[in-house]
């Protein structure tokens, strides 16, 4: 397949996301956290059938950083609010730590992997590429999937209090994972440029500030639109220039707009209508890219998932123990919280761009499998907890109706 038809493939895919999963509310068909698409990408990737090769996947090697690094930007803009609602301090605290415990623990059991299992030991010799496997793969499966709690919501009309909590936590713990993602990127110098710890999060508190500055005080749709693909654009191109994180910048970027401005609230609700099309696009290049063989890689996977179920399961039973409203949800509250969504397939797919190879390779495998893992535990388990709560209508809300109302609320927004 030549680059033209894979350009045409992928703007299909972008129209396709915006058109069924408007503002990504999962209004339309489609798995909760659109998993599907990285399987489709990994069918048609080199890996499988071969109708995209690797050499077409290259020379998308740019779009890919866009559109990862836009899924960052979003998670900025919207960290700490949950529905409009301001997170609590002690909710964000503990989403927060959450999020860098089940990470810590990833990366423990794959560093034992890579050390003590002969056969995962052989692909990777080298104790520095173990190390960043390890850190890669821990960062790329901290996080729980918000759009999981987002399909609870808009698709089956959860309301709540555990439906609350739930979703702070998952609007809170992806604060390590992008944080170790930046540290790991800053602190390599493998390129042979000078290490910057820090330095992504500096360069996007300033892009953030200089764009909320530029924004003013009054919203001017188009100007929004221009100035920030604009802002976001050069953003990108001076982290890969720095060989800082670009995950962590965007990141950065979004918060400091959404903290400096005073429309943050228009600015949080505009840019989700694009989120779609950038998503999917996104996550079908990480799924063609993603690489199926490696002993290490089979060995990663296993230990990755493992741990990830574990420690998911122990923040449930803090969760619970803190608050008494979760513990209605019994057993499967641990479950809940094992969806992965599209920060975990972006952050595997920064490390695949970052580190080519072997070490990528592995860690863009462990987070595309999560992702589809977590799409057949994570949504059945939120369900059954929310269930058990009382938090579920025993009729679920009309599609079209959920779709009218949150097209209101976009164009209200955009005016």
């Amino acid at each position: 397949m030549s680059t033209l038809y894979v350009l045409f493939l992928l703007l299909v895919i972008a129209y396709l996301g915006g058109f069924l999963m408007g503002g990504r509310g999962l209004r339309g068909v489609g798995l909760p956290s659109g998993s599907e698409w990285v399987v489709l990408g990994f069918l048609l990737g080199p890996s499988a059938l071969g109708t995209v090769s690797g050499e077409d996947l290259s020379s998308f090697a740019p779009v890919a950083s866009i559109a990862i690094g836009w899924i960052a930007l979003l998670v900025g803009l919207t960290f700490g609010v949950n529905g409009g609602r301001r997170i609590p301090a002690s909710r964000l605290v503990l989403g927060a730590v959450a999020g860098g415990l089940c990470a810590g623990a990833v990366a423990a059991a794959v560093w034992g992997t890579l050390t003590w299992v002969p056969a995962a030991a052989a692909s990777l010799p080298s104790s520095r590429d173990r190390l960043i496997v390890a850190l890669g793969t821990g960062s790329a499966l901290g996080e729980t999937a918000r759009p999981a709690l987002r399909w609870a919501v808009e698709r089956l009309g959860a309301q709540g209090p555990l439906t609350d909590l739930l979703g702070d936590l998952a609007w809170t713990d992806e604060l390590f994972p992008l944080l170790a993602v930046g540290a790991i990127v800053g602190l390599d110098t493998s390129l042979g440029i000078r290490s910057l710890p820090g330095g992504s999060l500096a360069l996007g508190a300033l892009l953030g500030l200089l764009t909320a500055l530029l924004l003013g005080r009054r919203l001017r749709t188009t100007w929004f639109w221009a100035l920030l693909f604009g802002t976001s654009l050069f953003a990108t191109g001076v982290a890969q220039q720095l060989d800082v994180s670009v995950l962590s910048t965007l990141f950065a970027l979004g918060l400091a707009l959404a903290l400096a401005s005073p429309l943050r609230a228009e600015i949080r609700a505009l840019p989700a209508w694009i989120e779609g099309p950038v998503v999917l696009p996104a996550l079908f290049i990480a799924g063609a890219r993603a690489w199926a063989g490696g002993t290490a890689a089979v060995w990663v996977v296993g230990a990755a998932l493992l741990a990830r179920l574990v420690s998911k399961g122990l923040t449930a039973l803090v969760v619970a123990a803190a608050y008494p409203v979760a513990r209605r949800a019994g057993p499967p509250l641990g479950l809940a919280l094992d969806a992965a969504g599209p920060l975990s397939i972006a952050i595997g797919l920064s490390f695949q761009l970052r580190f080519p190879g072997v070490v990528g390779d592995t860690v863009l495998a462990a987070a595309a499998a999560a992702a589809v893992a977590g799409e057949f535990i994570g949504p059945p388990a939120l369900r059954l907890s929310l269930r058990r709560a009382g938090e579920l209508p025993d009729v679920a809300p009309a599609r079209s109706d959920t779709a009218a109302a949150g097209t209101a609320a976009g164009v209200e927004a955009g005016r």
